[in-house]
């Protein structure tokens, strides 16, 4: 019965001290964890090389889609809380004439996707259609378990992610993925934006903007590992949440 006392108090200082571990990683040092991503993956119906290339055309519409969405929602919910200053998002100056800044983050986005998840998964479908096939999809934004993968000279440890996922057909191909956000595969493709999806309304001062938002994203001191020169492929080191320390 004693040694059973000591197990459990042994047990209980355990895990206290992981909390308190987790706790002095998230206040104390201003590392990234797998909470700070947004991943996109597009997982094809199979192997084959047309299934394969469908969904590299549903990953550029889709990442199209976002780029044409994106940001100018963001522009127009922070233009609504400029109004009362008769703030001038577009051209980039207030009413004092000192620049403004649209500010891109991770809330931002995940709102972008809930709220368009529906929108997303039909320009999914509308694109599968128009090249002759007729998959189901599947667009859904959750956290799920994604084995390690490299993103260019990156690479990411195995763990629980937020992502956007989109499944076409049965998902029982290799997938694409990139990182939504931050927005490391948006950035460059501003100029290369869907004139379809926008119906022709961006502007060259909507590009630009656009360009600073997701460059200003970027610029976080936290995601500066993300952006230094290396010469080797280097593995994050992120904090995964308490849960996932106690299993390991």
């Amino acid at each position: 019965m004693e040694s059973r006392k000591k197990q459990i108090k042994f047990l209980i200082f355990i895990l206290i001290c992981v909390l308190l571990y987790s706790t002095w990683t998230v206040y104390g040092k201003p590392e990234l964890s797998n909470d700070d991503f947004i991943r996109f993956h597009v997982i094809a119906n199979s192997n084959s090389k047309e299934d394969q290339q469908l969904k590299l055309k549903v990953k550029d519409e889709i990442l199209a889609k976002i780029n044409s969405e994106l940001v100018l929602e963001t522009m127009a919910q922070d233009l609504a809380d400029y109004q009362a200053s008769n703030a001038d998002l577009t051209q980039g100056m207030n009413e004092k004439g000192d620049k403004t800044q649209v500010s891109l983050d991770l809330e931002q986005s995940r709102n972008y996707i809930q709220e368009n998840i529906i929108e997303i998964e039909e320009k999914a479908e509308e694109i599968i259609k128009e090249n002759g096939y007729d998959y189901t999809v599947k667009a859904e934004l959750g956290v799920k378990w994604i084995p390690e993968k490299r993103y260019g000279d990156v690479v990411f440890p195995a763990g629980n992610y937020e992502a956007l996922n989109i499944t076409i057909g049965e998902g029982k191909g290799e997938n694409w993925w990139c990182v939504l956000f931050p927005p490391l595969c948006l950035i460059g493709a501003e100029e290369n934006i869907d004139e379809k999806t926008t119906q022709n309304t961006y502007t060259e001062d909507q590009i630009r903007m656009v360009k600073e938002t997701y460059q200003d994203a970027m610029l976080d001191k936290k995601y500066k590992p993300l952006l230094e020169e290396r010469d080797n492929p280097v593995t994050l080191k992120l904090k995964f949440k308490t849960l996932e320390i106690i299993g390991e």
